[in-house]
C-alpha cells in the first residue's frame, strides 16, 4: 500500500514538475515577441542588455532614476516576476534529483540554466539579457530550495525517496 502511494505521489511531483516547465517557457519565451524584424542584434543588445549588476532592480525600486523614468507596476511584475519564475525549480529539481538536495549542486545547476535562459532570450531577441534578472532568478530559487528543508515541502515532494 505504501508502494503505490508513493508512486502516485512521485508521478504528482513529475506531472507538476512537467506543467512548471512548460508553463516557464511560455512566460519566458512564448509569451514575447521576438524583435527580430524590428531591430538588428547591435541595436537588440544597446536596448536589451544590462551587465551592472542591481541597475534594473534599483530603478524598478524606485531607488535611482535613469532618464526621468517611472515604471509603476511593470516594476513590480518585473521584481516579484524574477524571483517567482525560478522558485517552484528550487523545489522540484531536489525533489526529482537527489544530488540537487546538495546546495553547491544545486547553485551550480539552478545558474547554468538561469544562464542558458538569458542567452537564449538573447539569441532568440526575446525579452532581455539582464544580470538582475539572473540575480532575481536565482534568489527565486535559492528561496525555493530553502523551503524544502521545511518537513511538510519534504513530506510532500520528496516521495518515496528517502
Amino acid at each position: 500500500m505504501r508502494k503505490s502511494i508513493d508512486r502516485i505521489g512521485r508521478a504528482a511531483v513529475y506531472i507538476f514538475f512537467g506543467v512548471y516547465v512548460i508553463a516557464a517557457l511560455y512566460l519566458l519565451f512564448f509569451m514575447r515577441i521576438s524583435m527580430w524584424k524590428y531591430l538588428t542584434y547591435s541595436e537588440y543588445f544597446r536596448y536589451n542588455t544590462n551587465f551592472i549588476p542591481f541597475r534594473t532592480i534599483t530603478e524598478f525600486a524606485g531607488l535611482y532614476r535613469r532618464n526621468d523614468k517611472v515604471y509603476g507596476d511593470i516594476s513590480l511584475v518585473n521584481i516579484w516576476g524574477n524571483l517567482a519564475v525560478f522558485f517552484p525549480a528550487g523545489i522540484f529539481f531536489p525533489a526529482i534529483w537527489k544530488k540537487q538536495r546538495r546546495f553547491c549542486t544545486f547553485a551550480l545547476t539552478a545558474a547554468t540554466v538561469i544562464i542558458a535562459v538569458e542567452l537564449l532570450q538573447f539569441l532568440t531577441m526575446r525579452g532581455s539579457c539582464d544580470i538582475d534578472d539572473f540575480i532575481l532568478n536565482f534568489c527565486g530559487a535559492v528561496i525555493g530550495f530553502s523551503l524544502t528543508r521545511l518537513k511538510i515541502v519534504r513530506r510532500l515532494t520528496f516521495v518515496g525517496s528517502e
